[in-house]
């Protein structure tokens, strides 16, 4: 009777611990989202790439240059962001749709692939455009 309740208290403080886990890592990464969406909004995509790829570091001209091209194609500010798709893989990798538009009616759409090994997640890829078409058909 002891090694029954001692095994389902364990059981128990290891699913909390796993969700808990899982609860922290969602947490983070809806932070970091809202983060990089306020960047991109703000047209400082340069910095916002600078965030979410740590492997990947750009200079300051690097980023200058990037939220150049960006306001160049947005002359309009960006008036809402919201996630598009967004789908878990398998093998702790997950991808994500996220769309900015103008008031005119001028969309940008980004595609991210993430990858999630214990606690850690990456991005390891991104891409954007102005095409609904090309991302929505990778879900």
């Amino acid at each position: 009777m002891i090694k029954k309740i001692l095994l389902s208290a364990a059981v128990m403080v290891a699913t909390s611990a796993t969700l808990q886990a899982q609860t922290n890592l969602r947490t983070q990464f809806n932070q970091a989202l809202a983060l990089f969406n306020e960047m991109v909004m703000n047209k400082e995509i340069g910095e916002a790439l600078d965030m979410i790829q740590p492997g990947i570091i750009l200079s300051d001209t690097e980023k200058q240059e990037y939220n150049s091209a960006l306001s160049e194609a947005f002359p309009d500010p960006f008036v809402g962001s919201s996630t598009v798709q967004s789908e878990t893989l398998k093998s702790g990798f997950r991808q994500e749709m996220l769309a900015y538009w103008t008031e005119s009616g001028d969309y940008l759409y980004l595609y991210l692939v993430m990858h999630t090994q214990g606690t850690q997640q990456q991005v390891i890829h991104v891409e954007h455009t102005t095409t609904f078409s090309k991302f929505i058909s990778r879900f």
